[in-house]
């Protein structure tokens, strides 16, 4: 019987941290701190950068930041909006 190989993070998948919020990651590398991602809310309205060590929720059929460790806040930027000016 073979053994399960594990799950690693892909873009397009769920990132879903621990207040809820929901982000598509957009590009991931592992790292020796954990994993180095780049992701966007679901939404669009803003984008999270960070390095953690994630865990595979297979109920969420998503991925959690892991409990093992105490991450620092991530940081968290508003997508840029085009500005409308009024000509007078």
């Amino acid at each position: 019987m073979q053994e399960p190989t594990a799950r690693l993070p892909q873009s397009g998948e769920l990132l879903v941290l621990a207040d809820g919020r929901r982000f598509v990651v957009g590009e991931i590398q592992n790292g020796m701190r954990g994993w180095w991602f780049r992701a966007t809310a679901q939404d669009g309205s803003s984008t999270l950068q960070g390095n953690l060590r994630l865990a595979w929720d297979p109920q969420l059929s998503g991925w959690r930041p892991t409990a093992n460790h105490t991450p620092l806040p991530p940081s968290i930027r508003k997508a840029s909006q085009p500005k409308q000016r009024q000509v007078d």
